[in-house]
């Protein structure tokens, strides 16, 4: 593991690049997002090569390596919703639910 001491980038500069390989079957990261680092830096396979930069404070500031054969990630935003939305899918989630003595009568 290569460790880069005070790493910092411009805001303006910042990005975060996800790459599949579908020859090797892999997934590369590299960031320097302060925040997508310290999210992203759990799935990272520590058996293969990485470079970690941090921040002159000691902040995990960068991360460049391969993610985990079993890494499972979500990029997205949670949605805000509102509480008649909240409602609404709670609503949704229990009609569709079965009830045990539904179950077992089907059987």
């Amino acid at each position: 593991m290569e460790i880069i001491k005070n790493y910092t980038s411009k805001f303006e500069e910042q990005e975060t690049i996800i790459n599949y390989d579908y020859q090797a079957k892999r997934t590369h990261i590299y960031t320097d997002v302060p925040k997508h680092a310290r999210k992203y830096e759990r799935f990272i396979d520590e058996s293969l090569p990485i470079r970690k930069g941090y921040s002159p404070s000691g902040q995990l500031s960068m991360i460049d390596g391969t993610l985990t054969d079993d890494s499972n990630f979500n990029i997205r935003r949670k949605p805000k919703l509102t509480d008649a939305q909240r409602q609404r899918l709670s609503k949704r989630a229990k009609s569709n639910l079965r009830k045990p003595s539904e179950a077992s009568a089907d059987d």
